[in-house]
């Protein structure tokens, strides 16, 4: 299913059928698809027809939204990737190995990522196995810096979370983590932390961040600010 926006763009739309559901609901998605949560009994008709009287509100909001961006796109306006609390600048390299991998170069200052295939699907597997390694420690030096245990981490490519953690204690992160500024990608891995102590959003949680990461509502205004379009890098590869 499509929609036409008044501009004469054809814009994809994801249907989503939920037991339980009682309300049409729609949004846009990470890849600037128009999401329709619909109940179950709802025919792809109906769906079409709810989706023409919200004409309005669904050009108002692809008007709005950044750009779906490639990772290459990305990483040539912004050539650095997070690590470690430092910033690396970036270097993309064409390579006679087997494998796509990554170095450092420039006195540890440059991150080069070596690829056999100039493809966004190679540069994108290996910017989040990079992601993997970066997260896996600095996960574990937060974790033991405040004397804190959890049972594993997953990387992945969360559709509009930074992370999660659950009841088992494992935490999740999005491999874009590491094209936020040090203190930004800190304040995620943090507050999934503190989660360990405190499921919930509720004030002791708060005061716990806080303590964490005393800048917390700044760094919260600042992920905010830039989320969506980061949120919207990579989703051009699947």
């Amino acid at each position: 299913m499509e929609f036409l926006s008044a501009s004469g763009r054809r814009v994809p739309v994801e249907v989503c059928r939920r037991k339980g559901t009682r309300h049409l609901r729609l949004r846009l998605g990470h890849q600037n698809q128009v999401v329709a949560s619909v109940p179950w009994h709802i025919s792809d008709r109906g769906v079409a027809k709810f989706i023409a009287t919200q004409r309005d509100w669904i050009d108002a909001q692809l008007a709005k939204v950044p750009k779906v961006s490639t990772l290459s796109d990305w990483l040539e306006r912004h050539p650095q990737m997070s690590a470690s609390g430092d910033v690396f600048q970036i270097r993309i390299e064409s390579s006679t190995r087997a494998k796509a991998d990554y170095c450092f170069d420039g006195g540890a200052s440059v991150l080069v990522l070596r690829l056999p295939v100039a493809e966004e699907c190679a540069l994108l597997a290996l910017t989040r196995r990079f992601a993997k390694d970066a997260l896996v420690c600095r996960v574990a030096y937060q974790a033991k810096r405040l004397d804190l245990e959890y049972s594993g981490l997953s990387v992945r490519d969360q559709s509009s979370r930074w992370g999660s953690c659950s009841s088992r204690r494992g935490i999740s992160l999005n491999w874009r983590l590491v094209l936020l500024r040090p203190e930004l990608q800190d304040y995620v891995i943090l507050h999934e932390l503190a989660h360990l102590s405190e499921m919930n959003h509720g004030p002791r949680f708060w005061a716990l961040l806080d303590s964490y990461d005393p800048q917390r509502v700044t760094h919260e205004a600042a992920l905010d600010a830039i989320g969506s379009e980061l949120m919207r890098v990579g989703r051009c590869c699947k």
